[in-house]
């Protein structure tokens, strides 16, 4: 009896089990929570400065115009928005390729003939993003690039004024037509203020092409500004994925990093951050159209733009683009400190990302003081230039007047950073102050 009382109540149990076990896999089933779901939030990040179009930041520095011997120009931005605010009206039609690979002399006659304009870029502009400016119609656009852009003003036998769009390293030229109406404007709009520029003169013997600088005296103001300083961890927080999740500082050497391996670092010396994510690096090229455009959208997504920064080149093979920091007209230089937003893009998993970042934490503030300076004239920068090594000559391809920073900290918590204006010339690829040593000692400045 005992033993069947045993196999019975074992019975019941297992038939409990199996009925427990149903009735929770049907709740597991048939649950709904109570509580709500847990949405992305939508909290916008404040950006740290305002974003730019494209127009703000691709623009020509320099203006010359070519009429019989004289040739006239300015760096002066406000003359410069009138022709590209008159450029962006024009229509501009097919585009075709002239020569693949133009000796030196032949760009010379195309830039510096009689009766021709030149906007000069600082870096190669690609067509598609000329486009973006300004008014192309042809359905198919090269993806070629310029440095400068020709503008044949004197009057033709058939009507059809031209554009040209040429580049100084390669060679390459391309042509296009614009309307007669829209030559027409540029001549009553432009060209008849371009006596009221500054006389420009070159020296045969610097460079490969023709480097023209102003004439006369340059007298130019000396300018003080506070810096502020945006926190690094604002940076962080836009550059970093996750940063409230995942993001660590050491308080020691300023470094954040993230859960993807992105690392960013402060550097106190030269008063930047650089950001890295080493799974990005590659050795593939990118598209120049698609090099700019991304890294427009990326300086933009965390508002890095805090001052005036234009577009100053790229290479393309290791994708790389570089914007410099300009107060008023003219760029500046440090050796002590970033002025630069330089970007190297990269892929990671088959998307495009940035690879490395590095940019200044500061921002121009205020403006403290103002003293004038007067420098050497254009034709005294090219005697002496014209002095040095013919094989060094040879491998100078610009020459212009920008501010040297330099800074100026004490005790006090504000730190003022000095811009002085100054002479530089371009070799090589690199700018370099034409201090009073490379001048023979002569002093540079106020007199």
């Amino acid at each position: 009896m005992g033993l069947k009382y045993v196999e019975l109540i074992k019975s019941v149990a297992l038939f409990l089990l199996i009925l427990l076990s149903l009735a929770l896999t049907f709740t597991i089933w048939t649950f709904t929570p109570t509580h709500k779901t847990i949405e992305p939030s939508t909290t916008v990040e404040t950006p740290i400065a305002e974003t730019k179009n494209i127009e703000e930041i691709v623009r020509p520095v320099k203006l010359l115009f070519h009429d019989e011997e004289l040739v006239t120009g300015t760096v002066d931005q406000t003359n410069i928005e009138v022709l590209v605010d008159s450029l962006q009206q024009w229509e501009i039609k097919n585009i075709r390729l002239v020569q693949e690979e133009a000796p030196p002399a032949t760009l010379t006659s195309y830039m510096h003939s009689s009766k021709r304009t030149v906007l000069y870029y600082p870096g190669l502009v690609p067509l598609p993003v000329f486009d973006s400016i300004n008014n192309i119609v042809d359905a198919t656009i090269p993806e070629s690039s310029f440095d400068r852009l020709i503008i044949e003003w004197e009057t033709l036998a058939n009507g059809q004024p031209t554009l040209y769009f040429i580049n100084t390293l390669s060679g390459r030229i391309y042509k296009a037509d614009i309307r007669p109406e829209d030559l027409d404007q540029f001549q009553t709009e432009i060209g008849d203020q371009a006596a009221n520029y500054e006389t420009y003169v070159t020296d045969e013997t610097i460079g490969t092409l023709p480097i023209y600088v102003q004439k006369g005296q340059v007298e130019k103001e000396s300018v003080d500004y506070v810096l502020e300083e945006t926190p690094n961890a604002k940076f962080a927080e836009a550059l970093l994925d996750s940063p409230s999740l995942g993001l660590s500082a050491d308080l020691m050497t300023q470094e954040y990093t993230d859960d993807s391996g992105a690392l960013m670092r402060e550097n106190l010396t030269t008063k930047s951050i650089s950001y890295i994510q080493p799974k990005a690096e590659t050795s593939d090229p990118a598209i120049p159209s698609d090099l700019l455009f991304d890294s427009l959208s990326y300086v933009n997504a965390h508002g890095g733009w805090t001052d005036k920064y234009l577009f100053a080149g790229m290479n393309s093979v290791n994708q790389q683009i570089k914007y410099q920091l300009y107060v008023g007209d003219l760029p500046v230089f440090s050796t002590s400190t970033t002025t630069d937003l330089d970007i190297k893009w990269g892929i990671d998993e088959g998307e495009e990302q940035v690879y490395s970042y590095v940019r200044p934490t500061y921002q121009l503030e205020t403006e403290a003081e103002k003293e004038p300076r007067v420098l050497m004239s254009g034709e005294e920068v090219l005697k002496v230039l014209s002095q040095g090594d013919k094989k060094e000559r040879s491998t100078i391809t610009d020459i212009t007047l920008a501010y040297t920073l330099t800074r100026r900290e004490g005790d006090s918590v504000v730190t003022v950073a000095v811009f002085e204006p100054a002479w530089y010339f371009k070799a090589n690829g690199i700018w370099t102050e034409l201090t009073s040593e490379l001048t023979g000692g002569r002093e540079l400045g106020l007199e």
